[in-house]
């Protein structure tokens, strides 16, 4: 393994660069400190067995045990230097041991992890999802793996000096993050992405930035540019503005059983989510829970309004993580009300039963300053039900939805179609969306608790509707 690991020019450059990675290494840090948090929102086990694959010098290690306390800390590094530098500075709770390995190909003999996590190395991996596959044989049962990776996007403004003059940057090519592990056998995923931009004085601090920290590894068989073509693109990269953008995605897989449920979401407001969100509940005889609601000013809650026409019983609802007076985003009334809202802070209700979520808007409604409602649906981990209507313009707004959908990697159960029926609509939206329509609900004269149970017979069993999901399909 040793020679291995000292045989690749990556350990070399990371070795190289091990002693001045800390001064220069900001972004790093603060993308260590935010996977952190993430991590501790995690229902991990008291004194946790923590597998960490690139450890560098210790950030990640560090804001870990500032948040989780004692744990069995096995920290692995691909770079015996860069192990070395972290052996000395951290003094973590618990039990630790330092392993010089390759993270993509892991020793299965290491035993298993309650958590293997990972901030801004698995980038490096030859192929990232194999990796990761790899990774995952390692966990325990009900055990999580969560990394932080660059994405597709990034250093977006290097490429496009470099394409001002007919040459491909020679940085890597990196993934869009609903394509990031997102059919790992045995795992249940859940993806988030958010982009930072890197301001420098110029392209050449730029380079230096990468060299210092050993990041200046160059594309598998790319060759260095000559030295004049080098110095055409600076300038163009400095009129740019000489900023760097780093697309980041968060990761978070789970191994244990994945709940079964739907979010329902739609195309527009107003739609008919909740009448929708009904008809399910009652089909499937599932739980409900609307974790944001807003407009309680002006209309009827819709926690209420399901109970109702579903006719469930109050162990099967659940409260909402948040209540709002005005009928605006979640964003905005919050803003409006001087409250604080959180994405990250929602997570699924503990039950046994099948599950439906309904969604507040459509799916760029925002929740907070950072996110959308997509964000939150990609963070739950449910499959969708989208609600689209089935008048004229529906396959503009039906495509975009399913599309955004696609992007994230978030699997689609289906679309329910509310409105007349229209066949040739029906027929744009499976064939063009590539997705089955599961219902479709005409105006209704009443809408009351007999007219849900009519539509509910006509709704498949949720677990045939579930066994046709595929991640990351629409």
């Amino acid at each position: 393994m040793t020679e291995q690991v000292h045989g690749r020019p990556v350990a070399r450059r990371f070795g190289d660069a091990a002693g001045r990675y800390e001064r220069q290494a900001g972004l790093q840090r603060d993308v260590a400190e935010e996977l952190a948090v993430r991590i501790a929102r995690l229902p991990l086990p008291a004194r946790p067995r923590i597998l960490e694959i690139g450890c560098g010098t210790g950030f990640l290690a560090e804001a870990l045990a500032r948040r989780l306390g004692p744990a069995c800390w096995t920290l692995t590094d691909i770079s015996p230097a860069m192990l070395e530098t972290a052996r000395r500075r951290l003094a973590l709770p618990g039990t630790c041991r330092f392993l010089a390995m390759d993270g993509e190909h892991p020793d299965a003999e290491l035993g298993e992890f309650d958590l293997i996590c990972s901030s801004m190395a698995v980038q490096w991996f030859g192929d990232l999802d194999a990796g990761l596959a790899r990774l995952g044989g390692l966990l325990a049962e009900g055990g999580w793996m969560a990394v932080a990776t660059l994405a597709d996007g990034t250093f977006a403004e290097w490429r496009a000096a470099h394409a001002r003059h007919g040459v491909d940057a020679a940085v890597r090519h990196y993934p869009r993050p609903g394509d990031i592990g997102a059919a790992l056998p045995g795992l249940r995923r859940i993806m988030q992405a958010e982009r930072r931009v890197a301001p420098h004085h110029d392209g050449m601090a730029f380079l230096r930035g990468l060299k210092a920290i050993g990041a200046d590894a160059p594309a598998p068989g790319r060759r260095p540019l000559p030295a004049a073509m080098l110095k055409r693109i600076l300038r163009s990269f400095d009129t740019q503005g000489a900023s760097v953008t780093y697309h980041l995605a968060y990761g978070t897989w789970n191994k244990g059983e994945a709940p079964r449920g739907v979010f329902v979401t739609g195309t527009d407001t107003g739609i008919g989510k909740t009448l929708v969100s009904a008809v399910l509940a009652c089909a499937w005889q599932a739980d409900y829970w609307k974790p944001l609601q807003t407009g309680v000013a002006t209309e009827p809650d819709d926690t209420g309004t399901v109970a109702r026409l579903a006719n469930l019983p109050p162990g099967r609802i659940h409260a909402p993580h948040a209540v709002l007076q005005a009928p605006l985003s979640p964003w905005a009334a919050a803003r409006a009300e001087g409250a604080r809202l959180d994405a990250s802070d929602i997570a699924l209700p503990a039950t046994r039963s099948p599950l439906v979520v309904e969604g507040a808007g459509g799916l760029l409604v925002p929740i907070d300053d950072r996110a959308t409602m997509i964000d939150l649906i990609a963070c739950l981990g449910l499959p969708v039900v989208l609600v689209a209507r089935s008048t004229l313009g529906t396959l503009n707004h039906t495509l975009l939805s399913l599309e955004a959908l696609r992007a994230r990697g978030i699997p689609v159960a289906g679309v329910v179609m509310s409105g007349e029926p229209s066949a040739g609509n029906r027929l744009g939206i499976e064939h063009f969306g590539k997705v089955r329509v599961l219902a479709e609900i005409p105006q209704l004269p009443d809408v009351d608790a007999d007219a849900v149970t009519e539509l509910a017979r006509a709704i498949e069993p949720l677990d045939r509707i579930l066994a046709a999901v595929r991640p990351g399909r629409a």
